[in-house]
Parts: structure tokens; sequence; C-alpha cells
């Protein structure tokens, strides 16, 4: 499990982390100040082939089962059928910041390094030697090689966004002053006799504040998406 996280960019690990955490309320429904829907309430069934679209894009239930599966391999066993409606409606909630992100970023013209995405997809495959067993793999993901390179596309897509994002980030001179303050020695050359003045070192400490704000950054840029999107949930 370790050895798969280490070559997933942020964005999946962070979506794969927010499963676990109860759904935000229905968007529609917080829009029109009804009381938000329960998540945990029973899911239809059968489950709809489309759970949702946004902005017109269709989600399916097949594109947002492995995350959900992948949250609910963390739920005990004792849980796991109390949590599964929450669990993948929250998948789902996920999924639908992971499109809004890469609309975003096609919308920029950002796209994904391709000498990154090859590198993601033989580290993988090199963590699968057998066939066999890189086909469970990919069974599991509900992918085949050529979609599952498709969709590490999409993720290194949507982190580049988030970079771009997060570098962007104007940084109050409040701030920086302040982490500086904190801990002057940390900044500039290793191993200084004398801490460096917050002049000379002003462009690293901002750096160090945008990326200790990297998820609180991408957290709002998502709300500014959500906020201007079409999303239609089926769930």
């Amino acid at each position: 499990m370790t050895a798969t996280r280490a070559v997933l960019p942020p964005l999946l690990l962070l979506l794969l982390a927010s499963c676990t955490e109860a759904p935000p309320p229905d968007a529609a429904q917080a829009a029109a100040g009804a009381p938000a829907l329960d998540p945990s309430r029973p899911l239809p069934l059968p489950l709809p082939e489309v759970v949702a679209r946004v902005n017109g894009q269709e989600i399916r239930i097949r594109q947002i089962l492995p995350l959900a599966k992948a949250a609910l391999d963390r739920v005990s066993v004792a849980e796991r059928d109390k949590r599964k409606p929450e669990v993948v409606r929250q998948a789902l909630d996920s999924y639908i910041n992971r499109e809004l992100l890469l609309q975003e970023a096609l919308a920029r013209g950002i796209a994904a390094n391709t000498r990154d995405v090859e590198q993601s997809y033989d580290q993988m495959r090199a963590e699968h030697a057998g066939d066999a067993e890189w086909a469970y793999f990919l069974s599991e993901q509900g992918s085949d090689p050529q979609s599952f390179k498709a969709e590490l596309r999409v993720q290194h897509t949507v982190a580049a966004l988030v970079v771009r994002e997060v570098q962007a980030w104007p940084v109050p001179e409040a701030e920086a002053r302040a982490a500086f303050e904190s801990n002057p020695q940390g900044f500039g050359p290793a191993g200084a006799a004398e801490p460096p003045s917050f002049d000379a070192v002003k462009s690293e400490v901002e750096e160090a504040v945008r990326q200790h704000k990297a998820e609180e950054i991408q957290a709002a840029l998502v709300a500014r998406l959500r906020a201007r999107a079409k999303i239609e949930l089926y769930l």
C-alpha cells in the first residue's frame, strides 16, 4: 500500500482521505435552503449507471466504485454495511471535485507532463511484476492498461493545476514575516553563523508559506469551482 500511494499525485491521496469523512450537504438542497439529505440514507437500487452530471459531464458508477472501495477497506468490517451509503456518496462528492479541477485545468490549457505519466505507470507496473497480479490490480480499479494510463494523465493534469494555483497564491506580508520570525535560522544557507535578514530570504519564506497552505489553497479553488458549477446528483 505504501509503495502504491507513493507514485500517486497529491490530489488522489487527498480524495482517498476525504472518503472517510462525512460528505457535505447536497449542493442543490443547500442552495434552495432546504434541509440537507441524510448521507447515510439507503442507496437507490439498482444503482443508476449515471450517478451525477458536472456541467453536463456524466459521472458513472464504475468511475467512483474503486474510490469507494478503497475507503471502505479502511472501515471496520462491523461498520462496513452501515457506512457504505455514506462512503459511496463521499466518493462521488470527491470525484466531482476531481472533475471540476480537470475541467478547470483544461480550460486554462494545462496539460500533464507525459514523462511523469509514463514514469508513474511504469512504477505501478513494476510493483505488480506478474501478468496475473497486474491484471488483478487493474480489475480492482475497473481499468485496463489504456484506461489506467488515461486516469494517471488526468491525475497529473489536475496536480499541475493545483501546483500552478499554489505558486500563484499571493502570500500576505504579515504571514511571511510571522513564518520567518518563528524560525529565522530555518531559511538561507544551512549552517550559517547568523540568521539571514527577512528581505534576503523573502522569496524562500513565501514559498514555504505556500507549501504549508497548499491543501487550503486547493480547497478554496474547489469551493470557487463548485459555487459556479451545475452539479446534478442521482444518488
